[in-house]
């Protein structure tokens, strides 16, 4: 048995990182293994309990607060330590020096070319998780940080099912966080004006799922455009039968994918500007591929839209798919078993180092301890913006 330290930014909140670390614990406690989570925002008994219902997480989990891994002085005997956020990656200092026999292992959750051009300690870690051979490459190449391995994030939630008797439809549908940057989802506007306006093919219905910060832009283009009748953001009525579409410039997998074919609907997606997502689904049968070129994606949405998915389709995809993240705890130490004595120089650290380290992560990320009116407005957002999105 042995005893995981994660550390994530908010594990009650939504969003991929969080789902990704709620697998990390499912994959532990189910092979035996003890797991202690340190949460980075704050939050209540009620927020553990609510998470502990929810998921079935049995007495193996522990959570804690960010703020403790601050203190010189270790608070278990940690056999790994993942930080699964980049803006923790200074921590790994202290982590270091507190825990000197771990395998601290950091996760890049974030697209290479969104990353800054350094990242703080990265030899204080035995080793770096990246999603692909490309993204190991360029890593590599960029930082010059060879202790790293290959291994898709865990896919434990996804719940497999054919879905019987569907039909022929014209409805497209988006589940993604609003952040144009990334998700170019006015691209899939830019789409649904060709089809709708230009084509006359006003039968297709787009449907957009999900929250952030662009979500004010996409309205206006959505009026701008006339197609106030064919796109719907959060509508409460979703159709049964839908085409998933995915117009996202970067992933390191991409979620909303595996969870659309999962649950029985076929894809249209674009391959990424640095193939990545093409790097992670290029054999899924289910997924049919855009260029961002409006001519020919037209031409390949109509072919596409109204192909029911067969059983065959579905099995073949669910097998694919599967076997990017089976046996993840095996695959886990085998990745890992070539880092686990590699030798690190002791280095002494001062209060002042430590508190260098917190002031660089809290630049980034705000402070953990935040003042009340800031916990009343997360616990709002929380409970009455429950909408989900990668």
């Amino acid at each position: 048995m042995s005893n995981i330290a994660i550390l994530g930014y908010n594990i009650f909140g939504i969003g991929g990182t969080s789902r990704s670390n709620l697998n990390l614990i499912t994959e532990f406690t189910h092979t035996g293994h003890l797991v202690n989570y340190y949460n980075y925002v704050s939050f209540s008994k009620q927020d553990v309990e609510t998470l502990k219902k929810q998921l079935s997480i049995n007495e193996n989990v522990s959570f804690h607060f960010f703020p403790a891994l601050y203190d010189l002085i270790p608070h278990g005997e940690y056999d790994y330590i993942f930080l699964t956020r980049e803006d923790f990656f200074p921590l790994a200092k202290i982590l270091r020096n507190v825990y000197p026999h771990a395998i601290i292992i950091g996760e890049i959750h974030t697209p290479l070319t969104l990353l800054p051009q350094t990242l703080g300690e990265l030899e204080s870690f035995s080793c770096i998780r990246v999603a692909t051979p490309s993204i190991k490459r360029a890593f590599k190449q960029r930082y010059h940080f060879d202790r790293i391995y290959v291994q898709t994030v865990s896919l434990a939630h996804l719940k497999w099912k054919f879905l019987k008797n569907q039909i022929s439809n014209s409805n497209l549908l988006i589940r993604s966080r609003f952040d144009e940057s990334q998700k170019d989802i006015h691209y899939a506007l830019k789409l649904m004006s060709q089809l709708v306006n230009q084509k006359i093919h006003s039968e297709f219905m787009l449907y957009l799922v999900g929250k952030g910060p662009d979500k004010s832009k996409y309205r206006n283009w959505i009026k701008k455009d006339n197609l106030t009748a064919n796109v719907f953001i959060n509508s409460k009525n979703l159709p049964q039968n839908y085409t998933c579409l995915s117009t996202a410039k970067v992933e390191t997998l991409g979620y909303s994918i595996a969870e659309s074919i999962a649950n029985g609907h076929r894809v249209i997606a674009y391959r990424g500007d640095d193939d990545v997502i093409y790097e992670n689904f290029s054999k899924v049968p289910l997924i049919t591929w855009i260029t961002k070129d409006l001519a020919t994606d037209c031409a390949t949405v109509l072919k596409t839209i109204n192909k029911v998915p067969t059983k065959e389709e579905f099995l073949a995809s669910k097998e694919i798919i599967t076997s990017l993240a089976g046996n993840y705890v095996a695959q886990l130490d085998s990745n890992t078993a070539q880092f686990k004595h590699y030798p690190f120089k002791a280095t002494e650290l001062t209060a002042t180092d430590v508190q260098q380290i917190r002031v660089s992560i809290e630049k980034k990320l705000g402070p953990s301890i935040v003042s009340w009116y800031i916990k009343v407005y997360r616990r709002i957002k929380k409970y009455f913006f429950k909408t989900k999105f990668y």
